[in-house]
């Protein structure tokens, strides 16, 4: 999946609370698309979509948290028609 190299925000539960989540499409050098996630002006997170799993690459986030994030930037991505 792609959305593109925009930056774009979403909000997602994180300790708990809603929060707002500043997300980056950046891409590793093999060509595999992973999302740099951040709140406030910390980086909390790095994401990626591997066969159909959201998963961590970076970050303290537990699973069921990448699992949400993953699922709004999949919503994020239906929602404005952007395709891999």
């Amino acid at each position: 999946m792609e959305t593109g190299n925009k930056p774009f925000s979403i909000e997602a539960t994180i300790d708990g609370k809603r929060t707002q989540i500043q997300v980056t499409p950046a891409e590793t050098t093999d060509g595999v698309t992973f999302y740099k996630c951040t709140a406030g002006s910390e980086e909390i997170t790095q994401i990626r979509n591997d066969e159909g799993f959201w998963k961590q690459i970076w970050g303290d986030l537990s699973d069921e948290e990448v699992k949400a994030i993953g699922a709004v930037i999949d919503s994020f991505a239906e929602k404005n028609k952007i395709t891999s």
